[in-house]
């Protein structure tokens, strides 16, 4: 009997954690992933933040940092000069696109963009934390690809010293830079600035 009352929570906690994607809204999605907090694995000049498994970085400069799955590319802009100031921002939902959505949380806010593009493929933009991301994927693959952005943007941790060492320095390059996603792998220069 003892047996059956302690097996009777580990089957409610498996089956409560095993919840399919599909079965979720993109608005479940936000409100349940951007209260995760996950390990730091990743370290970059200014801040650090967590990057899920099965991603990688191919590219990395002090204001981005190019990420890759087996199905896509996000492309994440974090923004320290915003960070240091605390800026605040304003954003509208538009009911014109396939969805738009603000984010407010701890503090924090920001949006989520997914527009159909061309090719039946979805861009997704979501901002919050001070940081970006962007990427295309097809419509099989939107919730995990929004799964996999807000985990990234929400576990941005940001270094208060080190960026107004960077600041205060004047040692923050913010040269602008022109992506385009939309361009495939064989299309980006190789070389490693």
């Amino acid at each position: 009997m003892k047996k059956k009352i302690w097996l009777l929570p580990l089957l409610i906690i498996i089956l409560a954690g095993c919840t399919n994607l599909k079965d979720l809204s993109y608005d479940d999605i936000l409100n349940n992933v951007i209260v995760k907090s996950k390990n730091i694995n990743t370290y970059r000049n200014g801040y650090n933040l967590y990057i899920p498994k099965g991603i990688k970085i191919t590219k990395a400069k002090d204001s981005y940092v190019i990420l890759s799955s087996s199905n896509a590319n996000y492309y994440l802009y974090v923004d320290l000069i915003s960070y240091a100031s605390k800026k605040d921002f304003n954003y509208n939902i538009k009911n014109d696109i396939y969805y738009s959505n603000t984010i407010n949380y701890n503090g924090l806010k920001g949006y989520v963009e997914i527009n159909l593009w061309e090719n039946n493929q979805y861009l997704i933009e979501i901002m919050y934390n001070y940081a970006k991301i962007e990427v295309m994927v097809d419509s099989s693959e939107l919730k995990e690809a929004l799964v996999n952005a807000t985990l990234i943007l929400a576990n941005i941790h940001y270094d208060d010293i080190i960026i107004n060492n960077l600041i205060n320095d004047d040692n923050l390059n913010y040269t602008e830079e022109i992506f385009d996603i939309f361009k495939n792998s064989e299309n980006v220069s190789s070389d490693n600035d």
